[in-house]
């Protein structure tokens, strides 16, 4: 199996998230996050929302990333669970999502320890996705805010309230995993003369 096919079977089999620690241990630098407001007694579809938009924009900041390290083959944008995320999106759709973005993020850091040579457009892209992946673990840490007093908002009945539920309950996994990612990224642009925005740097020496 060559290189790229044994990626591409790591997203497809990944069946299990990264673990969690502790989210207020993140913090950026720039003045907070854009969702740290979201009142604990949200409704349903505003918490869906705002989880699946910021799937949707964990799962583009990762395709860049991928790309810029010679593997825009093995997540493309626009197919697989995470883009096909909706409001009328089922708990088991969420569970899907969750399943492909913990295996894109463990993905990206394990290619992330390797060192290569990137060319300036790579250098450039990577910089891009690094901001782009800064500023999803930044919105989605602040979503883990007042968390508990929102799962007891959403215990209503209804499939949005179900599938808002399981957002909840898996949004402190994908907040952890992505901090996890920030500081990966800032290791191997250090370590690969990568020139990074500087909230970037700011926010993984947070974490």
């Amino acid at each position: 199996m060559n290189h790229s096919s044994s990626c591409l079977a790591l997203v497809i089999a990944m069946t299990t998230l990264l673990g969690s620690p502790g989210a207020s241990a993140f913090q950026l630098g720039n003045g907070g996050t854009t969702y740290s407001g979201l009142a604990s007694q949200t409704s349903p579809e505003d918490f869906l929302g705002k989880f699946i938009e910021l799937a949707h924009a964990d799962a583009a900041a990762n395709a860049t990333l991928l790309a810029s390290l010679g593997m825009a083959d093995a997540v493309k944008p626009g197919s697989g669970s995470v883009q096909a995320l909706d409001m009328k999106s089922s708990p088991g759709d969420i569970a899907n999502a969750a399943v492909t973005a913990g295996a894109t993020h463990q993905l990206v850091t394990q290619r992330l320890g390797t060192r290569m040579t990137l060319s300036e457009a790579d250098k450039t892209a990577f910089a891009t996705g690094a901001l782009a992946l800064t500023q999803a673990a930044r919105d989605f840490t602040g979503l883990t805010r007042n968390l508990g007093a929102t799962k007891q908002a959403l215990t209503t009945a209804g499939p949005p309230a179900r599938a808002a539920l399981y957002a909840a309950r898996s949004t402190p996994d994908v907040a952890a995993q992505l901090r996890a990612e920030v500081k990966a990224v800032v290791a191997f642009a250090s370590a690969n003369q990568v020139t990074l925005a500087p909230e970037v740097s700011e926010a993984a020496a947070g974490m």
